[in-house]
């Protein structure tokens, strides 16, 4: 694939991203669910931000990895939170934990070695590193619902009780695993080459 396909397809992904976001944020609030709307929000913001640096640090992540993790952010906010999933299906919750980290530990894995500019290739560590990136994120995402309920009090909490959270740590640990399988097999991602790669090898 040439850089010019592979930019015009992450331009066209970003901007399918946004506008279901956007359509998503809309309907939440005319159903005056300003709690999911305020995280939906969030997460568009968040993706926008994402964008800008990786425009200005000169980043580049396969297509895949960028397709899997806006897809588990749609996920999340379009059928967990305006269709109500996470309330009526325990096990959406359970699916959806698993596949975002998969997703989110493969996309900031390829994020980390960029902005330390080392690209990571010891097998043992990888799969350390791998690991641990999925518990943290799922540890991070804990803390941010608990601060959720804690300060805005959303009618349908986001930790309803103490098995909720351990199922979801224990639903992180299973896509962090899939994230470190998927990585260790994949050639296309061990052997995707970084910008900062790239200009070493011109020099």
């Amino acid at each position: 694939m040439s850089n010019l396909s592979k930019t015009y397809k992450e331009k066209v992904i970003d901007l399918l991203f946004i506008i279901i976001q956007i359509v998503c944020i809309i309907a939440l609030f005319k159903d005056k669910n300003f709690d999911y709307m305020r995280m939906a929000a969030g997460n568009l913001c968040f993706w926008v931000i994402y964008m800008i640096l990786e425009k200005k640090a000169n980043w580049s992540i396969p297509l895949y990895i960028r397709t899997i993790t806006l897809l588990s952010i749609t996920f999340n906010d379009y059928l967990g939170e305006y269709l109500n999933l996470y309330v009526t299906s325990s096990l959406y919750d359970r699916l959806q934990h698993i596949f975002g980290t998969y997703a989110l530990t493969l996309w900031i894995f390829f994020v980390i070695q960029q902005f330390a500019q080392f690209k990571l290739t010891n097998q043992r560590l990888t799969i350390l590193f791998i690991i641990s990136l999925a518990l943290s994120l799922g540890t991070i995402y804990e803390l941010l619902e608990f601060i959720e309920d804690e300060v805005f009090k959303p009618k349908i909490k986001n930790q309803p009780s103490l098995l909720d959270t351990n199922l979801d740590l224990i639903s992180d640990l299973i896509g962090g695993i899939f994230a470190e399988l998927h990585y260790r097999f994949s050639k296309q991602m061990k052997t995707f080459l970084f910008p900062f790669e790239q200009r070493t090898s011109i020099r």
